[in-house]
């Protein structure tokens, strides 16, 4: 069976099994340390701060192909190291919607999707800032999955506690032993699957 290199992206996002063990457990300590991490530093506010914050993105690459402009929304906590050193933990949710030319029966017309990332925040100047994180970016769709999720940006933090940030998002996902099993894929289609998008983030510190 053909399939067109377009819908593997689908067939990851919707599809993912293999391998769930591991999947599951790597979520699950990414989540509590997520919550341990809101739960343990929301004690003080004096040794950081919330924000909250929407944005938008832009698919890049093959992404771009499959998916139109996504919205999404993010929690994000910021815990102060040292001077202009900041740990960071994030939670949020953003939608993409599907090029209307791929959509049928087993494609849906939005497809969702739950980042959870860790990472570290540095203000260089003045209220302009560099920041990485890393995790994982959970989908939404039956059967669940996700991807190894990095992202790198910069921005600008305004005293009164406005912040602006553009970041590059990149996922990377190793193919799946049942993909193949189920689809008939070989060839291009046992190599890993790589996706990135352009955001823009305003947000609000509290």
């Amino acid at each position: 069976m053909r399939v067109k290199k377009q819908q593997i992206f689908f067939m990851f996002a919707i599809n993912l099994d293999v391998p769930q063990a591991y999947m599951k457990k790597f979520i699950l300590l990414l989540t509590l340390s997520v919550g341990f991490a809101f739960g343990s530093f929301a004690q003080s506010s004096k040794i950081g701060d919330f924000n909250l914050g929407v944005y938008g993105a832009l698919p890049l690459y093959n992404m771009n192909a499959l998916l139109n402009v996504g919205i999404g929304g993010s929690l994000k906590y910021e815990y102060h190291f040292r001077k202009n050193l900041y740990f960071t933990a994030e939670a949020g949710y953003e939608s993409f919607g599907v090029k209307t030319k791929l959509q049928n029966a087993y494609v849906p017309a939005t497809v969702g999707y739950v980042p959870l990332k860790v990472g570290v925040k540095y203000y260089l100047i003045s209220g302009f800032y560099a920041e990485g994180q890393l995790g994982q970016s959970v989908f939404c769709q039956h059967g669940g999955g996700g991807a190894f999720d990095y992202s790198g940006g910069i921005g600008y933090s305004f005293k009164p506690g406005f912040e602006i940030g553009i970041r590059y998002e990149g996922w990377h996902q190793e193919p799946e032993n049942h993909i193949k099993d189920d689809y008939g894929i070989t060839g291009p289609f046992k190599d890993p699957a790589d996706f990135g998008q352009f955001a823009l983030r305003l947000a609000q510190r509290f």
